[in-house]
């Protein structure tokens, strides 16, 4: 039993697929229709790429765990934040020191590895950079 809605239906019977009897955007009113839905269509996705902005700067802002590798020097606690690791905390400090003195980043991550941390030279790096050191 056909129903006029069924009938509106693209004749390959794909659901979701209307027939509007042919190419639309060839009438001005068309064109007018669809340059509109188009713009709030824009809107839209940029209203939902601000809020997904703010929610993550507001979890970076409470040191929140945003997903992703946790950072070397932490922990991610309960509630999905932050919490510092007191012996990758201590290891942070002996990076900083140790380049503060001039050291490569090879043999700090070589010094590191000796005491027992698994962090290539491209982490020392990272954690460096993160750190400002």
């Amino acid at each position: 039993m056909n129903t006029e809605r069924d009938e509106l239906f693209a004749a390959d019977g794909e659901k979701g697929r209307l027939d509007l009897g042919g190419d639309i955007s060839g009438n001005g009113l068309s064109k007018l229709f669809l340059t509109i839905a188009a713009a709030f269509a824009e809107a839209e996705r940029d209203r939902i790429r601000e809020r997904i902005s703010q929610a993550k700067a507001d979890q970076k802002a409470r040191g929140r765990f945003l997903g992703g590798t946790v950072p070397f020097g932490f922990t991610r606690g309960k509630g999905d934040e932050l919490i510092p690791h007191d012996g990758q905390q201590k290891a942070i400090r002996e990076m900083k020191r140790l380049r503060a003195q001039g050291m490569a980043l090879r043999p700090i991550a070589e010094a590191m590895r000796a005491k027992g941390y698994q962090i290539s030279h491209e982490g020392v790096a990272g954690v460096l950079r993160a750190v400002g050191g």
